[in-house]
This record gives structure tokens, sequence and C-alpha cells, in this order.
């Protein structure tokens, strides 16, 4: 089931979301089912609602199908015969991956930064730092507040790869940060103070280093961090689960 919170939530746009005229029905329903999976965080192995997402949409099933055949080619939704679609049980090995990939593509785009004497780091980069410690407070306080830490934490990230100045890679990083993101979803390490504060340290440390001018440091420190999130996200999952 779609949570209470998501569905009123949404009844208001819903009601007056039938879909652009320029967007297709599956489309319209892919971002359905992407902003089902980033702000529900519904378990690995839960069924994906079809008929309730076709209702709560005004749309036939068919349209639906089809999005979610879309982000089952993707790997983020699973197929069994008797449960139907289900959100992807992450492996360990397609997380390392993913992380990998991620590495490449956030440093990568630093070094082109570097090569850009004539450019400077954007105001954004130091307002997002400063965001994220307070929303790290508050996390800590009232956990549903989490949401928007990650979605802080996104940003940032976003932020680093428009430095390279390349909307393609851009546009592979949104791919890949979304199948991270689904592929952790339900299996987060718990909500701490070290956890939101190393984040946020390791971010303003990168920040600093960049309005120094020490863009190679910069992205020494985003590597080592990429590599401190990854280990820690595998960790946490490798670990045995109480029934």
């Amino acid at each position: 089931m779609i949570s209470p919170r998501t569905t009123s939530a949404q009844q208001g746009s819903a009601s007056s979301s039938a879909a652009p005229a320029a967007e297709s029905l599956e489309n319209h329903a892919r971002r359905a089912l992407v902003e089902w999976l980033t702000k529900e965080r519904p378990a690995p192995g839960q069924p994906v609602p079809v008929r309730e997402f076709a209702r709560r949409l005004g749309m036939s099933r068919t349209p639906v199908r089809s999005a979610v055949g879309r982000l089952y080619e993707r790997g983020l939704l699973a197929y069994d015969a008797t449960a139907g679609f289900t959100v992807a049980i992450p492996s360990l090995s397609s997380l390392y991956e993913l992380f990998e990939l991620r590495l490449m593509l956030e440093s990568h785009s630093l070094r082109l930064f570097a090569e850009r004497t004539d450019r400077e780091p954007p105001a954004r980069l130091r307002e997002l730092v400063d965001e994220a410690g307070e929303l790290a407070r508050l996390s800590l306080r009232d956990p549903e507040r989490y949401i928007e830490f990650r979605e802080n934490d996104s940003a940032f990230h976003r932020s680093l790869v428009e430095l390279g100045g390349l909307p393609m890679m851009l546009d592979l990083h949104d791919d890949l940060h979304l199948s991270i993101h689904v592929t952790r979803t339900g299996l987060e390490a718990p909500i701490t103070a070290s956890r939101l504060n190393a984040a946020v340290s390791e971010h303003r440390a990168i920040v600093d280093a960049l309005e120094s001018g020490d863009r190679l440091g910069a992205r020494e420190l985003l590597e080592s961090h990429i590599l401190r999130v990854r280990d820690q996200t595998i960790a946490f999952l490798a670990r045995p689960r109480m029934e």
C-alpha cells in the first residue's frame, strides 16, 4: 500500500494533475513511481501497487505497467511469478559498482573544473553546506526531516557535477543517483549524530578547499568522502538481519 501520508500529500495535485498534454501517460506514471520509490522508501521485496497507482493517477493500468517495465529494465524493480513486480532487493556487488561509477563522474567533474581557472565555485555550495548543518540538527530531533537532509545531500553532489560543465554527464549522474538511492531504500543506516555530522563536515571541507583555490585537494576530499559512504553503506547492508 502507498502510505496515507503520500496519498493525502498528493491528492491535491492528483485532482489537478491530469498528465500534461506534452507528457505521455507512461512518463507521468514513471514519475509517480520514482517519487514513491524515493520519498516513501518502500522496503526491498515490497510489491508495486499497480492497481492503486492507476486509480490515483486516473489512468488505466496499461501505462502504469509500461512504466513499471521501464524501471524493471533499469534494475530498480524485480519480478516474482507469485508477487508480481516488487522493489528490487539490492546486491552488494551492484551497489559497489554504482558507487564506483559515481566516484568516476564526480571526481572527473572536479578535474574539469580545476582546469577552468577562470571560474569560481558558486556560492550555492556554501549555502547547501550551511543548510545541511541545520537539517542535520533538525533530523536528529525529528526523523521525518531526514528526507530534507538527504535531498540537500543530493543537491550538493549534483552541484559538484554541474561544475564540470557537461550536460550529458549531469544526466548520467542523475540516473546513477536514482539507482543508488533506490537500491539503498529501506536499508539505510540509522540516523545518528556521528553519521550526519560526518557528512556535513566532509562537505564543508570540500567547499573550503574549493574556495581557497585548492581544487586538487577538493577532489581528493570528495573521493575520500564517496569511498567512506560506499564502505559504510556496504558494511551496513552486509550485516546479518534479525528476523
